[in-house]
């Protein structure tokens, strides 16, 4: 008998302690962001974070949750969110000699958000757009002419100036498609569980970025010269001087 009301006293003891830390819904968190979460109790007087169950295994993180009323704050540094995958925040909270446990996850990924279905459709729309509109101004860029018109002895007849928009194009073409990697990263990391598509594509993004510049410049260097040598081949053909050949 005396044992039976050991047993109800630890029950009561444990309802009214009543600590909160059980994620009962889907938690979000940004990858490589600090996190600031909390957890309630009626009565318990300290909650602690025992350690931390990452994709990659146990981490070894001890942190005392800072007190407000009856609400237990943590703020866990944002380096021990470098991969993505789930998260379990192990807590236990104590009343004395009685100590509860429980857990706080969240799921990390590239937006520290869960995508809707209307995002999800939103963001393959508009990689398929970009993909179209890349598509579509290459086989464009085939009706334009790529040199001056010439002869059958291959004389220059006149210069067509309009094959200079075929190197705007391509430039156009260049940051079109560095766009659609850099999409395509984001979209690795929303919805691939592994990284690593993510990651490579993301690596191909910053390598084609960095040479832009080097890109860029290559292009007007070309436009100028050739531009030039037109210039030049012109003034011969206004003196009805048909040169024999062309860049």
């Amino acid at each position: 008998m005396e044992s039976n009301k050991v047993l109800i006293l630890l029950f009561v003891l444990v309802l009214l302690i009543s600590v909160q830390i059980t994620s009962a819904e889907n938690l979000y968190h940004e990858r490589g962001t600090t996190l600031n979460f909390s957890v309630t109790s009626n009565n318990a007087t300290s909650c602690n974070i025992t350690n931390i169950n990452s994709p990659s295994g146990l981490l070894s993180i001890i942190q005392e949750g800072v007190r407000t009323s009856q609400t237990f704050s943590f703020t866990i540094d944002a380096k021990n969110y470098s991969e993505f995958g789930v998260y379990c925040h192990n807590i236990e909270c104590i009343d004395g000699n009685t100590v509860i446990s429980g857990d706080k996850c969240y799921t990390i990924n590239y937006f520290g958000k869960e995508l809707s279905t209307s995002q999800s459709i939103i963001y393959l729309v508009l990689l398929l757009v970009l993909i179209f509109i890349l598509f579509i101004t290459f086989f464009g860029m085939g009706f334009l002419p790529t040199s001056n018109q010439k002869d059958e002895f291959d004389r220059i007849l006149s210069v067509n100036y309009l094959k200079y928009l075929r190197l705007p194009l391509w430039l156009f073409m260049y940051f079109l498609f560095i766009g659609i990697v850099f999409l395509s990263s984001n979209i690795a990391y929303a919805f691939l569980s592994e990284a690593l598509f993510g990651k490579i594509l993301f690596s191909i993004f910053t390598i084609l970025l960095a040479l832009s510049p080097i890109i860029i410049i290559i292009i007007m260097i070309s436009f100028f010269v050739r531009f030039f040598h037109d210039k030049e081949f012109q003034k011969y053909l206004n003196r009805g001087i048909f040169p024999g050949g062309d860049l």
